[in-house]
């Protein structure tokens, strides 16, 4: 494998491949869309996938999103590793504050209900699965 370096490597890497077989993507991705919870958007998504392996629930994307505040409700087990920023979860039934930097990695279980503080511009790598 000859490495590439300039302008057509990053273009590469920036664009989403996906194939029967896999999916690929980078942190660089160009491509973003609204991310719409309860009808009001909170940040943006860069889809990876949206399905799983015969039809099983998986999404795996890339979200960010500038200063701000939300009630988020986990629909689904959702596993996030941040890549940049802040976030703030207060976790409403048990009264815990998980504060996520970048390189944490945290799963939190489907029917968890949360609030979400934003608190620096932010990036994360989600999976949800379930």
């Amino acid at each position: 494998m000859v490495p590439r370096s300039g302008p057509l490597e990053m273009k590469e890497q920036a664009m989403t491949t996906q194939t029967s077989e896999y999916a690929r993507s980078s942190i660089n991705a160009e491509e973003w869309e609204p991310f719409v919870v309860g009808g009001q958007a909170i940040g943006e998504v860069h889809w990876i996938r949206t399905e799983g392996g015969m039809g099983a629930t998986l999404n795996v994307g890339l979200w960010r999103s500038d200063p701000q505040s939300f009630p988020y409700p986990f629909n689904a087990d959702e596993t996030i590793h941040v890549l940049e920023g802040e976030l703030v979860i207060d976790l409403v039934e048990s009264g815990e504050e998980v504060v996520l930097r970048p390189g944490d990695i945290a799963s939190f279980t489907k029917g968890t209900k949360s609030t979400w503080t934003v608190t620096s511009p932010f990036k994360k790598l989600f999976v949800i699965s379930g």
